[in-house]
């Protein structure tokens, strides 16, 4: 919606609104006011407060955290009245996304061949909270070894729903494209079929809407809407364990559909026979179709994400620093990307290219110096959080395997990275003879050689010290 349409009737006018654009325009360096100001919009005007909308919530808190000086200042000098500013997030107002690309017949497309291309789908009258994000399409989503088999069964599911693989179940760890999948399949369901009754629900979404149907006696329209479509995508469902009626719910929810042949696509951050706390009977109907897992991208992807959010945004990524970036943030694609717009947002606050000296300036809590070693004591507190323990626990006196391994596995770390003696390491696990951290040392490489899962979490934790 525009200015003009959000100002109709409301006591601050149009012209207002379009006087205090031009005061800011006048003050600002054109890129700036093009990247920040101009996709703002006048959003409502409630008793007195103003409520300005920005697209998303990045967009929302840099302008509140950087600018609302700025407004106001200027406020005052375009209307009489003493109002109080609100900046909201309204999707409404995001540009429209590119649609998704095919791949080139005989495998998955290639991280270039994902690009934007041409405007998304339709997403006709569906209700606002039951739409797909236009950002979230196959086009838009990187691919690479670490996410490809997600992709393809994603592809299939959306290229045949409810014939293929159904349901569909994605499982990884949070911020790896889980959700972006889900969306993408929406989105080329609502395209295929011209439309439809696609609904896509987070779980905590699902089970709000549930409990207030109970509380409201709408429990007959709650079915109607998720019974009643076409194709139903859930995203993490780990968060329906332990409530019990919200699950049971689900678990006829999932069998009316299934017996319909209508496509069901699930996500969740564990695979289902770690879905502690969940009904099994409703982690096995999970298992009836496509399990496939989704991991941490590697380099080449990572960077591959970051110059597609550069092309979006229109900044200027030299490769140096998109290396950077990708070298030290490894297990979380959000965390990646906001890592770039905190760069992109500092860079343009100063007024300066983005360099890799910028970026290790602003990046400091992320990237370390040349030759960072981390003290043993935060060797410490990450081991112990990982495996979730205390410190005081971690370098107690107990014998417990729970304590010990970790213990160990940290003594390992603390030789390898933070470059103490054996000695030194000792006396910080309050022990008073250096041979329990070389026993150690000794235990952890035969273990990781014989323990895959061992040696992943060894590997993770060397990469969260190391950054």
């Amino acid at each position: 919606m525009d200015a003009t349409a959000m100002a109709r009737g409301n006591p601050m006018q149009d012209d207002h609104w379009e006087r205090l654009l031009h005061s800011l325009r006048a003050r600002l360096r054109p890129d700036l006011y093009d990247r920040w100001f101009a996709p703002l919009r006048f959003h409502a005007r409630r008793a007195d407060r103003l409520e300005v909308a920005a697209p998303d919530k990045f967009h929302r808190d840099f302008i509140d955290d950087n600018y609302r000086h700025l407004f106001e200042e200027h406020l005052p000098l375009v209307t009489s009245e003493k109002l109080k500013l609100a900046f909201v997030v309204d999707e409404s107002a995001r540009p429209r996304p590119p649609a998704p690309q095919h791949p080139p017949p005989g495998g998955a497309p290639t991280p270039a061949a994902l690009l934007p291309a041409t405007a998304g789908p339709s997403v006709g009258a569906i209700p606002r909270d039951s739409r797909p994000n236009p950002r979230y399409t196959f086009g838009t989503f990187v691919v690479g070894e670490s996410n490809q088999f997600a992709f393809a069964a994603a592809r299939a599911v959306a290229e045949k729903p409810g014939a293929s693989y159904n349901p569909l179940f994605v499982h990884g760890d949070s911020g790896l494209g889980k959700t972006h999948l889900l969306h993408a399949i929406a989105h080329a369901i609502m395209e295929k079929r011209g439309g439809g009754c696609v609904t896509i629900v987070s779980s905590e979404t699902y089970t709000n809407e549930f409990l207030d149907a109970l509380a409201k006696n709408g429990m007959s329209d709650f079915r109607r809407k998720y019974r009643g479509c076409d194709a139903l995508l859930v995203d993490d469902v780990q968060f329906f364990a332990s409530r019990d009626k919200t699950a049971d719910e689900f678990f006829h929810t999932f069998n009316a559909l299934h017996e319909q042949g209508v496509q069901i696509v699930v996500s969740s951050d564990r695979s289902p026979k770690e879905l502690h706390g969940l009904d099994n009977r409703l982690c096995s109907r999970f298992e009836w179709g496509m399990r496939v897992p989704i991991a941490a991208p590697e380099f080449e992807t990572r960077a591959a994400i970051l110059r597609r959010k550069a092309d979006a945004e229109r900044l200027e990524l030299p490769e140096g620093v998109a290396a950077l970036l990708a070298t030290h943030i490894k297990t979380n694609v959000r965390e990646l990307e906001g890592a770039l717009m905190r760069l992109s947002a500092f860079a343009s606050l100063k007024q300066e290219p983005i360099t890799e000296n910028l970026a290790r300036d602003v990046l400091a809590d992320i990237i370390p110096p040349p030759g960072y070693k981390p003290p043993i004591e935060k060797i410490q507190e990450v081991v112990a959080k990982h495996y979730g323990l205390t410190v005081a626990k971690l370098t107690s006196a107990s014998r417990e395997q729970k304590v010990s391994l970790p213990r160990q596995m940290a003594m390992y770390l603390c030789r390898q990275l933070s470059g103490e003696t054996y000695q030194a390491i000792a006396e910080k696990f309050n022990r008073r003879d250096h041979t329990t951290v070389i026993a150690a040392e000794r235990r952890v490489e035969e273990l990781s050689a014989e323990d895959p899962r061992l040696a992943q979490d060894l590997a993770q934790l060397t990469s969260r010290l190391k950054s």
